[in-house]
């Protein structure tokens, strides 16, 4: 009875578990969940849905949408704009159709007696233009190129005045020749203006020819400057290929500029007779007699500066380098955007190809808006097909041919994975993570794995041909870079499918150079798997040839620690073990600090006292590491309570290069646990940047075969996470500078206030006294601040110096290093050894060490040329070819062209 007592208190307010609010409160909610969407709200969702439905055809549903619309134009004009301005920039595939819908509406309105209800679409026009002049004035670009899409089509349309928007693609096309323009934002102006023409060319040619020509003209001669700048971020490369040389041609790669001016200029060949093919046709609308088309005018606009922060840096409107302490990826990269083609131009889209460039552009801006939710991304990247021409993707019955019209009858699948992957391998940084373009493909997979898994197959043969074909001497391989994301890629895919891969394929492959990249990518790709899995279950998935010693595939053992003072018959056994036990008891640092000095005290005895301390050394770092291997939660306990061990034997530069030649040695068997350690000593600041950086080139790439002072994947890795870390470190101590000052700032206008509202008061004030103390705000922190950077600042000039040294010393001198530059060694490269595959490889890193990190280098370009650079003239023994080589890259990534 009591317990039905409490419950039924609790229902109605008389105490229990329900607090007073129980059935009531929750009928509230209830109520607010259902409550009636507003018709504003109805209006929006309408034009947002549209068509989504896939039984129907989009095309069929614009009339009754149109009729919904013109019931609500009067009342709420604002939804309508909202919702189309929406759609337009979050679901590009729809924007023809949201431009007929606008020309159905129009033609119906006008058969009315009266112009009252055009003038309504005028207003929701001026609605949508003023959001599109808000993209303009904080240089929203993508969202700009697609309401200029939206335009074009209303342009061909005849809803939108043709001369209005040939004087809107003028204003970004005048871009191009600001003083100092970057190319970035060149780029994306040329890039508004020539996808308005490829859209509306047809209707804007036969207003003004001329002035399209024009058009044409100035973006061809901005995309024939930036030939230089492509060679460079080629996902494929030949290594006797200069990237000073424009005339290098490789035809599976495509940058989107020159792509689009040769769809441009294919349509002006044409004297732009017909639009592109792929373009879904439009629902004739039925225009009463005498009536006038609406030609609505858009306005004029002028394309701000970049924003400017108070270094002179460049912004975006999405906020500073700094979010939540930590340093944000760069905003934009100032080179152009280089595609790879997987697939041959029967089965993808050819970008140079009006259609093929319409339809390839669109996936690409999918894939941006939709890296915030990628299962609704696959979910309607296969679900294109509805939104383009009958002809455009394979599998539609109703296709017919038709004179004069391209059959396109590309396959939906193939186009899809291959856009993914050419955006994830774009050089030097995709625009997303890696992970987001590996998981996008597996989401296409589950959601079609009959038709998506062929297509991934395919491509993952290609690439893999693509690392290195002898068959085709003058062939061109994938750049380093898109080869360690094609392993990953490979790796990542295979975990999230049972490690299923017909490996039997690559066996005669075993036959090749161990330092061949596609021996190199078999060793990584499985070294990946056991990550994601564990040693014996890879193990067991691969064929019998893969497990011989010889093979130098599968690692001969577990990626387990190597603990060196584990034997009891090591001569430093018992010292280490004493250590040991002390750190697994949590013993006070002062304990493990006065026996690790003992310990010192004692070695040196019987040896020197440098040696005594290189021995206890690696005693306490290996024995910290030991006891926090068990876990990460392990290792970062250990690391944090004895940091005074770990700083008390790396004070000097030799002992922070012991320190980490001893975290590498215990876990050789693990490059990821050396990545995972090596970040938290710099964390900690146990080690430099610059030390890592040594160590990548020293050590770093011993296990995996490669000449001395070489580069190769492992050490790139350690390289790049300690160059990232030092500028990270500067644009955190940058942001705080800048805070520091800001809030100084306030608080001294705040001060300076309050010291006129005393004069009015009538007081006597000193006001010198209160100068002086305005002055004295200049706090600590603001000192500290600018301490801390300036630190920051030289440790990462430091560790640029050293990368770039290191660079030099090896390719400039080295006899190999020259000789892979040759014409004739490249044909022949089925006879490279060691020395020739350590070489080619570290030109590649060298590149990519180049077009990474441009930002950073420009800032010590004098320093580090005068340091560096300067060895190939000054000192003997420079292999010219190799100098030459040097210069030339560094030049053309510095160069901003």
């Amino acid at each position: 009875m009591s317990y039905q007592h409490d419950r039924y208190n609790g229902h109605h307010g008389g105490g229990g578990s329900g607090g007073g609010k129980g059935r009531y409160y929750r009928n509230d909610r209830r109520d607010r969940e259902h409550a009636p969407e507003r018709p504003e709200a109805k209006i929006r969702s309408a034009l947002i849905k549209f068509a989504d439905d896939p039984e129907c055809e989009p095309i069929d549903e614009i009339p009754r949408l149109a009729r919904y619309l013109r019931d609500h134009l009067v009342s709420s004009p604002a939804a309508i704009a909202e919702g189309l301005r929406t759609g337009v920039t979050e679901l590009p595939f729809k924007i023809p159709f949201y431009a007929y819908l606008l020309s159905y509406l129009d033609a119906d309105l006008a058969q009315e007696p009266s112009d009252g209800p055009r003038t309504q679409l005028t207003g929701v026009l001026d609605d949508f233009v003023k959001g599109f002049q808000a993209y303009v004035d904080s240089l929203k670009w993508r969202e700009l190129r697609l309401c200029i899409q939206f335009f074009a089509h209303l342009v061909s349309l005849r809803v939108v005045a043709p001369a209005s928007l040939l004087a809107v693609l003028k204003s970004f096309i005048a871009v191009l020749d600001e003083p100092g323009v970057s190319y970035t934002r060149a780029r994306q102006a040329g890039l508004c203006a020539g996808e308005g023409v490829l859209r509306a060319g047809v209707a804007l040619h036969a207003h003004d020819a001329a002035g399209v020509n024009d058009l044409i003209a100035a973006l061809k001669a901005f995309s024939d400057g930036s030939s230089q700048a492509k060679s460079l971020v080629a996902p494929l490369v030949r290594s006797y290929d200069n990237p000073e040389d424009v005339e290098v041609d490789l035809p599976d790669c495509k940058e989107t500029i020159q792509c689009l001016v040769k769809s441009l200029v294919d349509m002006q060949d044409a004297s732009f007779e017909r639009r592109p093919a792929a373009l879904p046709e439009p629902l004739p609308p039925v225009m009463a007699p005498g009536v006038e088309p609406l030609l609505f005018e858009l306005s004029a606009v002028l394309v701000p500066p970049d924003a400017l922060d108070l270094e002179g840096e460049e912004i975006s409107a999405s906020g500073p380098v700094v979010e939540d302490g930590q340093p944000k990826p760069p905003l934009k990269q100032d080179v152009p955007y280089v595609y790879l083609s997987v697939f041959p131009p029967d089965m993808t889209p050819l970008e140079t190809t009006p259609s093929g460039y319409l339809v390839r552009t669109c996936m690409m801006d999918m894939l941006n808006i939709y890296e915030v939710n990628r299962k609704e991304g696959a979910r309607l990247l296969l679900d294109l097909p509805r939104w383009w021409a009958y002809r455009t993707f394979k599998g539609r019955d109703d296709v017919k041919e038709e004179e004069g019209k391209e059959t396109m009858q590309w396959m939906l699948e193939c186009t899809a994975v291959e856009t993914v992957l050419s955006t994830a391998f774009i050089l030097p940084t995709a625009p997303h993570s890696s992970v987001y373009y590996y998981a996008l493909i597996a989401e296409l997979c589950k959601l079609s794995p009959t038709t998506v898994g062929p297509a991934v197959g395919k491509s993952i043969r290609k690439l893999y041909k693509l690392l290195g074909d002898e068959a085709e001497t003058e062939a061109a391989v994938l750049d380093v870079e898109v080869a360690r994301r094609f392993t990953e890629w490979f790796a990542v895919h295979m975990s999230n499918f049972g490690f299923n891969w017909v490996w039997k394929e690559w066996i005669p492959d075993l036959s090749l150079s161990p330092h061949h990249p596609r021996r190199k990518f078999i060793r990584r790709a499985i070294e990946l798997e056991i990550r994601s899995s564990y040693y014996d279950r890879i193990k067991d998935t691969l064929p019998s040839d893969f497990h011989a010693p010889e093979s130098l595939a599968v690692p001969p053992e577990a990626p387990l620690p190597n603990y060196e003072y584990e034997d009891s018959q090591h001569p430093y056994f018992a010292d280490a073990e004493a250590l040991l036990n002390l750190i697994k008891k949590r013993s006070k640092i002062d304990e493990v600090v006065k026996l690790a000095q003992t310990m010192v005290e004692h070695i040196t005895s019987e040896s020197s006292s440098a040696e005594a301390h290189v021995i206890v050394r690696s005693i306490a770092v290996q024995v910290i590491l030991h006891v926090g291997s068990r876990s990460f939660s392990h290792f970062l306990n250990a690391i944090e309570r004895y940091l005074a061990l770990l700083r008390l034997f790396s004070k000097e530069t030799q002992a922070k290069a012991e320190v980490l030649d001893t975290a590498g040695r215990f876990w050789r068997r693990s490059s990821l646990m050396v990545g995972i350690v090596f970040d938290k000593l710099m964390q900690y600041q146990i080690v430099d940047p610059s030390d890592v950086v040594a160590w990548s080139f020293r050590v770093g790439n011993a296990t995996e075969g490669v000449a001395d002072g070489g580069l190769t994947v492992q050490g790139w890795e350690m390289l790049k996470a300690a160059l990232d870390k030092a500028s990270g470190r500067v644009a955190v101590a940058k942001h705080k500078v800048h805070t520091v000052k800001k809030e100084e700032e306030d608080a001294k206008a705040r001060l300076k206030a309050s010291k006129g509202a005393v004069v009015d008061d009538g007081m006597d004030v000193d006001v010198s006294i209160q100068d002086d103390m305005a002055d004295s705000l200049d706090s600590a922190a603001l000192t500290a601040a600018l301490k801390a950077h300036a630190t920051l600042t030289r440790d990462q000039k430091t560790a640029l110096v050293r990368a770039l040294d290191e660079f030099v010393s090896y390719l400039g001198f080295s006899s190999s290093a020259g000789t892979v530059l040759r014409h004739e060694s490249w044909q022949s490269r089925e006879s490279w050894g060691l020395d020739e595959w350590s070489s080619w490889q570290t030109w590649g890193w060298y590149r990519q060490f180049c077009r990474a990190h441009t930002s950073q280098l420009r800032t010590y370009m004098n320093t580090l040329e005068s340091v560096s650079l300067s060895k190939l003239d000054s000192m003997p023994g420079a292999d010219a070819n190799a100098s030459a080589m040097l210069k030339s890259v560094w030049e053309l990534s510095l160069s901003g062209e």
